[in-house]
């Protein structure tokens, strides 16, 4: 069980880093958002599990489905990570 989850894990955290470089790049292309939005959005990111669903559906940026559900991704992986490191996994 314990190499499933790890491989879990480790596609999560991939998945994870490829949405937090979707996230900021989609938010630096967008013309429609002022320079502080853009740096508000950014800064945002420090907060990644919460700021990128936030933004898939609030923000206006016009994700498509997938990528609506591939947002979470990112918080999945540190859950993941936070059960490995307390014990709960493993």
């Amino acid at each position: 069980m314990l190499p499933l989850v790890w491989a879990a894990m480790v596609l999560a955290v991939v998945g994870g880093f490829v949405m937090i470089v979707a996230y900021w790049l989609d938010v630096q292309d967008r013309t429609d958002l002022s320079h502080r939005r853009k740096m508000a959005w950014s800064v945002a990111v420090v907060v990644f599990p919460a700021s990128i669903p936030l933004y898939a559906f609030r923000g206006g940026g016009g994700w498509p489905p997938l990528l609506r559900a591939a947002s979470f991704v990112p918080a999945l992986a540190l859950t993941l990570f936070l059960l490995f490191v307390v014990g709960v996994l493993g």
